[in-house]
C-alpha cells in the first residue's frame, strides 16, 4: 500500500467543507498531488488557481488519477455521483463526507464490480483553523487497495486529515449522534458566544471586545475539559463560589431549561440525520444515542 508521501488525493466538491478538507491536505501533501473538481467547475478552478492544485477535467478522470478520493457533495447528489465514478473506483479509497449516507448504501451503489475501500467521515467547520473534530467510520470486510486492511486505509485517511485537529474512529452506527454533536456543535457554540457577547454589550462593553472575551472564554473552558481530564461538573463547581455571581448565573440557566434545551436540540438533530439516511438510501436504522 502506498504511503502518504506517495499517494494522489482527489476532492469532488469544492464547497465550504470540501475546500476546508483540501486545504487540510495541503498541510501534509504537495499541491501537485492534489486534484479537485466541482459541479460547475468555477469553484474548483478558483481553488486550483489560488492553491496550485490540479483541476481535473471531470469526476471520472479525477478518480482514475487518485488513490484517495473525498466525496464532498450534497447527499442528494450521491446517487448520480456514484454511478459516474463506479467504473473508475476499483482499488481506490473513497471517503464520504455526506451526512446520512451509509457505507452499505455506497457499497451497494458501486456494486461488487467496483471494490473500493470505503471510509465515512464527519468533520466540522473548526477544521478550517486546525481545531476540528473529525470522526471516521470504516467498512470492515472488503480488502482495501493492494490487500490493505480497513484499518490501514483509515490510518492513511487520518494522516491526510491530521492538520484539521482531532481525528477519532467510531462505529458507523454512532454517526447520526456524531452529526448532531460535533458536526452541528459549532453552531450551538456560536449562538452561546453571541448571546454572551450581547449581554456584555448591554453591560457596556464594546462589541468587538465582547466577541473576543466570549469566544476566548468558551475556548478556554473547552481546553480545560480536554487537557485536565476532569469532569465538566467538577470544573463548573470550581468556578462557583458560595453565594457568588457564577452560581447565581448557573441557577438562572437551570431555571431557563438550558441543559434540557441543548439535549433536546441535539437529539432532534440526530433524528434529522437518521431521517435523511432513510430518505436517500432507504436505510432503516435506529440512532443508538437515543432511547
Amino acid at each position: 500500500m502506498k504511503t502518504l508521501d506517495e499517494i494522489n488525493a482527489g476532492f469532488i466538491g469544492a464547497g465550504a467543507m470540501g475546500s476546508v478538507l483540501l486545504k487540510t491536505a495541503l498541510g501534509v501533501m504537495a499541491a501537485e498531488r492534489i486534484f479537485v473538481t466541482s459541479k460547475t467547475g468555477e469553484r474548483s478552478g478558483r481553488l486550483a488557481s489560488e492553491l496550485g492544485v490540479n483541476k481535473a477535467a471531470d469526476n471520472g478522470s479525477l478518480v482514475e488519477r487518485c488513490d484517495v478520493v473525498f466525496l464532498a457533495v450534497k447527499p442528494a447528489q450521491f446517487p448520480d455521483l456514484l454511478s459516474e465514478i463506479a467504473p473508475f473506483s476499483a482499488g481506490k479509497i473513497l471517503v464520504s463526507v455526506a451526512a446520512g449516507i451509509t457505507l452499505a448504501s455506497i457499497r451497494g451503489a458501486l456494486s461488487s464490480a467496483s471494490p473500493a475501500a470505503l471510509v465515512r467521515i464527519m468533520p466540522n467547520i473548526a477544521a478550517a483553523v486546525g481545531q476540528g473534530m473529525t470522526v471516521l467510520a470504516i467498512e470492515e470486510t472488503p480488502p482495501g487497495p493492494e490487500g490493505a486492511s480497513a484499518l490501514e486505509c483509515a490510518a492513511l485517511v487520518s494522516g491526510i486529515l491530521a492538520p484539521s485537529g482531532r481525528v477519532e474512529r467510531l462505529p458507523e452506527d454512532l454517526m447520526d449522534c456524531v452529526t448532531a454533536i460535533s458536526g452541528g456543535g459549532p453552531a450551538y457554540g456560536f449562538i452561546f458566544i453571541e448571546a454572551l457577547a450581547d449581554a456584555a454589550v448591554i453591560l457596556g462593553m464594546p462589541r468587538a471586545a465582547a466577541y473576543t472575551f466570549a469566544a476566548q472564554t468558551l475556548k478556554g473552558a473547552a481546553s480545560l475539559v480536554l487537557e485536565s481530564g476532569l469532569h465538566p461538573a467538577a470544573l463548573k463547581d470550581s468556578v462557583c463560589s458560595p453565594a457568588g455571581t457564577t452560581i447565581e448565573a448557573v441557577c438562572t440557566l437551570e431555571r431557563g431549561g438550558f441543559r434540557a434545551a441543548v439535549m433536546d436540540a441535539t437529539l432532534r438533530a440526530a433524528r434529522k440525520s437518521r431521517a435523511l439516511a432513510r430518505k436517500i438510501s432507504g436505510a432503516n436504522r435506529r440512532a443508538p444515542c437515543e432511547k
